[in-house]
């Protein structure tokens, strides 16, 4: 009798042992040239990439509150390569810049305030509008930290008008090697963002536009009494706007457009 209730367990445990097995694992939508951050890794069961219907979109122009003129269109920029792996059917930066130019003569991203998402859309034929704000693109000579980017990103519906998505950041470089452990002292409160053009409330629409995140110069360091600084050309604020997307788009919504 007991060999008998052995048996059954037995079969009961391979049973179950044999239906675990057949359950369909949950699929994660991987986008092409995925991050290479495994904990952002769209197949990281822990990260599931939530998907939008949205499949054409533009990229505007900046909005650009930093002192440095060529800032916006070199992250605008950054920001297409970046996007082109999330399946989004992206409208050429150069026709968004034509249509908007010659149809509805917006040229900045300071002019967002004389168009409704739903008209801009409507008149670039997108789905989805992407809206980006640079606060902060500065090198700083006196204090603790060398330069500051802070920007906001957010995706609208252009035809209902809400944000389906919104992430704010921004990254400070400190020059630590040099102060003697004093880098800690940086404070990583950021400045409170009032209504932008487009944006009637920049802090909750992009979240993460309040903590500064830092990170080490790594361009300076010390050598017994001298200061080393090590200046690469065409590198100024490269190793920030990484740190930076890699930030932002680890929340990215993955569009419709699957090619």
């Amino acid at each position: 009798m007991v060999n008998r209730q052995k048996f059954k367990i037995a079969l009961l445990l391979i049973a179950v042992t044999w239906l675990a097995s057949c359950v369909v694992p949950q699929a994660f939508i991987i986008p092409s040239n995925p991050s290479s951050n495994p904990v952002n890794h769209p197949s990281n069961p822990a990260n599931p990439i939530k998907r939008v219907t949205i499949k054409r979109v533009a990229i505007l122009p900046m909005l650009n509150n930093s002192n440095d003129v060529d800032a916006p269109t070199r992250l605008r920029e950054e920001f297409l390569k970046r996007l082109g792996r999330y399946h989004y059917d992206i409208q050429p930066l150069a026709k968004t810049n034509e249509t908007l130019n010659h149809q509805m003569g917006i040229t900045l991203g300071k002019q967002f305030d004389m168009a409704t998402p739903q008209e801009i859309g409507k008149t670039l034929g997108v789905d989805g509008l992407f809206y980006g704000y640079l606060l902060d693109f500065d090198e700083i000579t006196i204090g603790l930290a060398s330069s500051k980017v802070r920007m906001g990103w957010k995706l609208v519906d252009t035809k209902t008008g809400k944000i389906i998505w919104g992430q704010g950041v921004a990254v400070q470089k400190v020059q630590s090697a040099t102060l003697g452990g004093l880098a800690g002292l940086v404070s990583n409160e950021a400045e409170k963002v009032n209504a932008l053009p487009g944006s009637t409330d920049p802090m909750n629409e992009m979240p993460g536009l309040n903590k500064w995140i830092s990170m080490d110069d790594p361009s300076v360091s010390r050598v017994g009494d001298r200061v080393i600084v090590k200046i690469i050309p065409g590198k100024s604020f490269q190793n920030e706007i990484d740190l930076a997307y890699n930030h932002l788009f680890s929340g990215m919504l993955t569009g419709s457009a699957v090619k």
